[in-house]
């Protein structure tokens, strides 16, 4: 199976990426409130609950120290993202109930 490394490169690779597809999103909800509050919290804090399941399993399963850090990748990724979301609709609702 002399394809294993470069598909392991590849997994790498296409880890590393699909983390920094995140960074667009985070941009957008953190700088505009009405996009976050679009979002929904619960798909964003179902993924980061997933990924940190994904990453123990890694971790302590697998022991394979890519897809550890990829999957503590997107849990970093989709945790932000909650946490945007989250903050955004509690200064939202902040700023309803103060009319």
């Amino acid at each position: 199976m002399t394809f294993l490394p470069a598909l392991k490169s590849l997994y790498a690779m296409n880890g590393f990426v699909a983390v920094l597809l995140y960074l667009p999103q985070i941009t957008r909800a953190w700088s505009d409130r009405n996009h976050a509050l679009s979002l929904s919290p619960i798909t964003f804090g179902g993924w980061c609950v997933g990924s940190v399941i994904t990453a123990l399993y890694a971790c302590l399963l697998v022991h394979d120290h890519i897809f550890t850090a990829v999957s503590l990748g997107n849990t970093l990724g989709s945790g932000a993202l909650f946490l945007i979301i989250l903050a955004s609709r509690f200064a939202s609702r902040r700023d309803s109930s103060a009319c």
